[in-house]
């Protein structure tokens, strides 16, 4: 049976983080609750499920999104640019989209993630809370470093920011072969089974190493991104 231990506080959270070794922290639970989870199943949880993390607001010109809230609140928000919104529509499911979390979404670094090329062509910035206290960051910088131990407190992002994205899957309820976003001129791609890849340039999936799996084979993926690619900026 898993060890859940709630945090009273952000900086409780962190601490407990970086003192348990095999350790994970849980907020809407769908990854943990999922099939072939990557949280290992002996993992301590940390429910930082009660702190204040949540909520849509707009301020000096910047949305600003907390790591709780979840895909659903996004999705039904006038604040959130709509090519964010569109992302968290990917999840078919209310019941899904009323448990995941923006956060524990984008961490999970998933090359099906439903959030995950939107954020990174957004080119927003997180705030985060380490054992050095509170400190902003890139997103691309926050998503190349894999094994942060960190608190996700919110998300921050240009409020007039437009963009696009793209999914291509089997079925609505299914994972989607390709996702491509592209927003002021940064693309970014995720690909099922094969990685993601992002940067100032509609080719940069071609520096992803396509593969089969369940959502098509290697090179259906690869030409579904080359059509992806060709379809225009937003013209910011």
């Amino acid at each position: 049976m898993r060890k859940i231990i709630r945090a009273e506080s952000i900086e409780e959270a962190v601490k407990l983080r970086h003192e348990i070794e095999n350790s994970a922290y849980l907020a809407g639970g769908t990854e943990v609750m999922r099939l072939g989870s990557s949280v290992d199943e002996d993992a301590v949880l940390i429910d930082i499920n009660s702190l204040p993390l949540s909520g849509i607001r707009k301020e000096n010109g910047k949305v600003i999104i907390g790591a709780l809230t979840t895909l659903q609140e996004i999705k039904e928000s006038e604040l959130v640019p709509s090519f964010i919104r569109e992302a968290a529509a990917f999840a078919a499911s209310l019941q899904l989209r009323n448990a995941a979390t923006i956060a524990g979404n984008f961490a999970l670094r998933r090359d099906d993630g439903f959030m995950t090329a939107a954020l990174l062509a957004s080119e927003c910035t997180v705030t985060i809370m380490c054992t050095k206290g509170k400190k902003e960051k890139s997103i691309s910088e926050y998503f190349e470093k894999k094994e942060c131990r960190a608190v996700v407190m919110n998300f921050v992002i240009d409020e007039n920011r437009i963009g696009s994205i793209r999914r291509i899957a089997r079925a609505s309820h299914m994972h989607a072969a390709v996702i491509r976003a592209e927003s002021c001129g940064c693309w970014a791609y995720t690909v099922s089974g094969s990685g993601i890849a992002y940067g100032h340039d509609k080719d940069v999936y071609k520096s992803i190493d396509f593969k089969d799996d369940l959502t098509g084979s290697a090179s259906y993926k690869r030409y579904l991104a080359s059509v992806l690619a060709e379809e225009g900026e937003s013209g910011c």
